[in-house]
């Protein structure tokens, strides 16, 4: 017993393109052999592979066997022992390697090789809701977290699990940070301190902007605020965009006491696309030489021009220049197209 249990340890510790080869080897020795012990049975090479395969991989489908005593002794100490057990282990070997494969992932252990994907750092409940609403909007869009989880929080073929600190260079590196389209780091629910929360937050939108620095392009990041007084910190920190979450709700909810059905506004705009008001972006056309003319080719669409980027006086400038590819938000059907 002792004995096939090390045989059986150092077996499965054989490199799969050796055993590959061995398997290989066997077969071309074996057909040889057979072939040589019954020259009637098995007319050709191929038909004595077939019948080695059948063998190795079942019980053979009796269509053609050994006849000779020779041939028989053959099969049963050659064939059935060692070739049943080599094509066994490959077997083995390809299932477990699915099974590794699947474990690491689950556990955030693999290189990301995609690009044009979503990194979100921190796993909270707004996180979660984040990721799926970007995978509902973005059908063909990948969605990858970075955290210090045991496994995956979430099973899905375009989410990526990446275990570890994103203030490690590694760990950005392995998330393929520098391809992707935007990273949301998330406030962490753990930490009750606001200034240590955004503190850290701080500390990893630093580290990212640091590697952007060894970067072609530049990784666009948007940070989620705890405190509006650190808000000149994170702009020092070159963070594209932050929100102010506690004070996001705060306000709303002042606005609603003030006026009623504000809230019900502020969640038509922000819906996911299931409704007629939803807030997008598009890009100018050559066409609308003016801002009027943006505004009224999207009012025939039933499309309403809110902002140019971040200004919101878009009714007073009617009659300024409007430039080709300039980022428009606009609020309208979700399939609402540009017309010129």
């Amino acid at each position: 017993m002792h004995l096939f249990r090390k045989l059986y340890i150092r077996a499965i510790k054989i490199k799969f393109f050796t055993l590959l080869i061995a398997v290989l080897l066997f077969l071309i020795l074996n057909t040889w052999v057979i072939r040589s012990l019954e020259p009637q049975t098995f007319e050709n090479d191929l038909h004595a592979v077939w019948w080695l395969m059948t063998t190795m991989t079942t019980v053979g489908y009796g269509d053609v066997s050994p006849e000779s005593a020779a041939g028989r002794i053959w099969t049963m100490l050659v064939i059935y022992p060692f070739g049943i057990g080599i094509f066994g282990l490959v077997i083995g070997m390809i299932v477990d390697s699915f099974s590794r494969h699947k474990k690491l992932k689950e556990e955030g252990k693999l290189m990301y090789k995609g690009k044009d994907h979503y990194i979100i750092i921190g796993w909270t409940l707004k996180s979660k809701e984040a990721a799926e609403e970007l995978m509902m909007e973005e059908p063909e869009t990948d969605i990858l977290l970075i955290d210090e989880l045991e496994k995956s929080p979430l099973t899905h073929e375009r989410f990526h699990y990446i275990n570890g600190s994103a203030t490690n260079t590694s760990v950005l590196d392995q998330a393929g940070v520098a391809r992707s389209k935007a990273v949301l780091i998330f406030a962490p629910p753990h930490i009750e301190d606001m200034d240590l929360a955004d503190g850290r937050t701080l500390l990893i939108a630093s580290s990212i902007e640091e590697y952007d620095t060894g970067t072609k392009t530049n990784i666009y990041t948007i940070a989620e605020i705890l405190n509006k007084q650190h808000i000149s910190m994170f702009r020092h920190a070159n963070v594209d965009e932050f929100i102010l979450s506690q004070h996001s709700a705060s306000h709303l909810m002042a606005k609603s006491a003030r006026h009623k059905g504000t809230s019900r506004i502020f969640s038509k705009l922000l819906n996911n696309g299931t409704e007629e008001s939803e807030l997008r972006e598009i890009l100018s056309v050559p066409e609308w030489r003016t801002y009027g003319d943006a505004f009224e080719n999207l009012k025939k669409a039933n499309i309403l021009l809110i902002s140019d980027e971040n200004q919101l006086n878009v009714l007073q400038k009617l009659d300024a220049p409007l430039a080709p590819g300039t980022k428009l938000y606009v609020v309208g059907e979700a399939q609402g197209k540009q017309r010129s």
